[in-house]
């Protein structure tokens, strides 16, 4: 039984962008772009770790989330979950982790916030572009230095990409541990050990019942389990719960803060279509697509043939002059929501 009455939420945009995603050095001076094979045409795309990137950047820069603390396991970095946890850090709450411990299980969590790649609509056709550093070469001359251009080149392509994100509100804001060791509470500490070598303490704790305790934006349970093991429950609060699902969706609808190459770019989209669902999943993202209406502007199709989706309860459509959607010939109409706001109700069965 679901614990919580919010919807999930997938969200499918079409944005304008050019070369977001590096890949490597072809020949040692040329800069490649990431491409996959699309029907019959190549396409440039974005991964998902730089999707991931761009909006964790721009959920800092706009609602002041902080980054994860990190630590070291052997040669690999890894989230540190024994300084931080979902209920102090929106982004491993958002993004998940995985935290291993020397022999034994790692504590992983899956990514309640879930990316597609950002597809390329447009062909690539080979385009490229040739740089040299020559203004610091020109600054170096003039004071004497013996110093010469370094030339490199750049694969170019200039698309509309598509890319979607869902939301899975029964993983947002609870995560669980398996501990070998029952966690001890002195004073106002939670002392939580998950190896000889790794501990956690959480502080400014209060005890409201026998293996429950609040802190700061949520609430840790304890759990016996056979084996002598114990489960932790770690529940965020629901009004930050809904605060944090809200940033994320404000995030997307207005546009990601993204650089590449020290070049800025533009995630944002010209269209959009967000939904409440009944299961987290991004069916939206393999029926739309775009067809051109003439040498500047497209229209998006498949909009209907998604409608049909029975996970579907509630949308919201939001197009441009660019990038347009003919609304007069949409379909199951009582599922539109006209106003993002009142998509932003989005608790299930809500009057939106």
């Amino acid at each position: 039984m679901r614990e919580s009455n919010l919807s999930h939420i997938t969200i499918t945009i079409i944005f304008e962008g050019s070369a977001l995603n590096r890949d490597e050095n072809i020949g040692g001076n040329i800069l490649s772009i990431k491409k996959l094979k699309k029907g019959n045409k190549v396409v440039s795309f974005i991964g998902k770790p730089a999707i991931r990137h761009y909006l964790f950047e721009t959920l800092v820069k706009a609602y002041g989330w902080k980054p994860s603390a990190v630590t070291g396991q052997g040669e690999v970095v890894q989230f540190d979950v024994t300084s931080d946890d979902i209920l102090t850090s929106p982004e491993l709450d958002a993004f998940g982790y995985m935290f291993t411990i020397e022999n034994q299980a790692s504590i992983i969590r899956k990514a309640p916030v879930g990316i597609t790649k950002a597809i390329g609509l447009d062909p690539y056709e080979g385009d490229m572009a040739f740089y040299a550093n020559h203004d610091l070469v020109n600054r170096g001359i003039k004071q004497g230095l013996n110093v010469t251009p370094n030339p490199y080149s750049k694969e170019e392509h200039y698309s509309l990409y598509k890319v979607s994100f869902t939301i899975d509100v029964d993983i947002l804001g609870k995560d669980e541990w398996i501990v070998n060791n029952k966690p001890e509470f002195d004073g106002n500490v939670l002392k939580i050990q998950l190896s000889e070598k790794n501990n956690k303490k959480v502080e400014n704790v209060k005890e409201l019942d026998k293996n429950k305790y609040e802190t700061g934006n949520g609430i840790i349970e304890v759990e016996k389990l056979e084996g002598n093991k114990y489960k932790i429950i770690f529940k965020l609060k629901e009004d930050e719960k809904r605060k944090r699902i809200e940033e994320i969706l404000t995030a997307i609808k207005d546009g990601l803060y993204a650089q590449s190459s020290n070049e800025q770019n533009t995630i944002i989209p010209l269209f959009l279509i967000a939904g409440k669902v009944r299961v987290p999943s991004p069916v939206f993202h393999p029926y739309i697509e775009v067809v051109p209406l003439d040498n500047i502007s497209y229209k998006v199709i498949g909009i209907n043939d998604a409608l049909n989706n029975s996970w579907i309860e509630k949308v919201f459509v939001m197009d441009s002059e660019k990038v347009r959607v003919d609304k007069d010939k949409l379909m199951n109409k009582e599922k539109l929501v006209e106003d993002w706001n009142k998509f932003l109700n989005f608790e299930k069965g809500g009057d939106n």
